[in-house]
């Protein structure tokens, strides 16, 4: 039984639109639409464009409810940002968006009842012409609940929605099509394992590890379209140095819970499950691991030998 099912469906309409968003400026041309953070990581407008556009459908449609997004430099929605931001939604017939600068930073009261918002998830990727995705999340009380995961052009392919719904299973659409449930696969042969790791944020341990253990095919691409992979099949393991700094629950929140609800497990490297405080992605060891369960257990007993965290 569905508890959440107007939350999944609204969840699901947004990131498709925000992906058709984001789309809009990757084809208009980026390079002249992109930031540095204090932090120097990336940002584009298309970042900002697709965030005002998911904050302003949950203030309208879950009015009482906390956000929980990435961006807040509103510094750099100046009146040119704004204008083509204003263009982006009149010519995608989004024309009733108010283009408020607060929306970039809202939050809403705060809620047991809590929305995360990535509106891109892998901005070096999305700026590359590479993978990127964009992630929702919803949870009670910084429990995972729901989530949908926009992924345009997976696997050079179509613009796949993965979604997932607490003890209901995980699903995914292509092009508008019919969801369809999806797995992971029960590969336990690590010679015969694809090993999906991150294409700009990863360290050398990773791959120095798979190789030794005898790992011979690598998918590297950005985003939490790994998670994805892993949910679908199409990869078998998954493994995330993580950065004390930087771990945020809109990055894992969606993954993890699409994951699990397609049979897998994510655990970190102690083997022990995520946990999510506020914007806080919480774990015991520096790591994430996605897989299916028995091979996630032989992986991260290896890790442990190894001492490679």
């Amino acid at each position: 039984m569905s508890y959440y099912n107007r939350e999944l469906k609204f969840a699901i309409d947004v990131v498709r639109k925000a992906s058709i968003i984001t789309e809009w400026f990757r084809k208009k041309g980026i390079e002249s639409f992109s930031f540095k953070k204090s932090d120097q990581s990336p940002v584009t407008l298309a970042d900002f464009a697709s965030q005002i556009y998911l904050i302003s459908q949950l203030r309208e449609y879950f009015q009482d409810d906390q956000i929980i997004a990435e961006e807040e430099n509103i510094e750099f929605i100046d009146l040119k940002a704004e204008n083509l931001i204003k263009q982006c939604f009149e010519e995608l017939n989004l024309n009733e968006l108010e283009i408020l600068k607060e929306n970039i930073g809202y939050h809403g009261r705060s809620s047991e009842r809590q929305w995360t918002i990535d509106p891109i998830d892998g901005t070096i990727g999305y700026q590359k012409g590479l993978s990127y995705a964009i992630g929702v999340g919803f949870m009670i009380e910084s429990n995972p609940k729901i989530c949908a995961i926009g992924v345009p052009n997976y696997n050079e392919e179509a613009l796949a929605i993965f979604s997932a719904e607490k003890d209901q299973g995980a699903q995914v659409s292509y092009n508008k099509n019919v969801f369809k449930p999806i797995k992971v696969n029960h590969n336990e042969d690590i010679h015969k394992i694809r090993l999906c790791h991150s294409l700009h944020y990863d360290q050398p341990w990773v791959l120095n590890f798979a190789q030794d253990i005898g790992i011979e095919n690598f998918i590297q691409i950005d985003s939490m379209a790994k998670f994805c992979m892993v949910a679908d099949g199409t990869a078998d393991l998954y493994i995330k140095p993580l950065d004390p700094e930087h771990s945020f629950t809109w990055d894992f929140m969606p993954g993890d819970l699409l994951v699990r609800e397609a049979g897998g497990s994510v655990t970190d490297l102690n083997g022990e499950g995520l946990k999510f405080k506020e914007r806080k992605c919480l774990w015991t060891k520096p790591g994430i691991i996605a897989s299916n369960s028995k091979l996630q257990k032989k992986i991260i007993e290896l890790i442990k030998r190894k001492d490679l965290s």
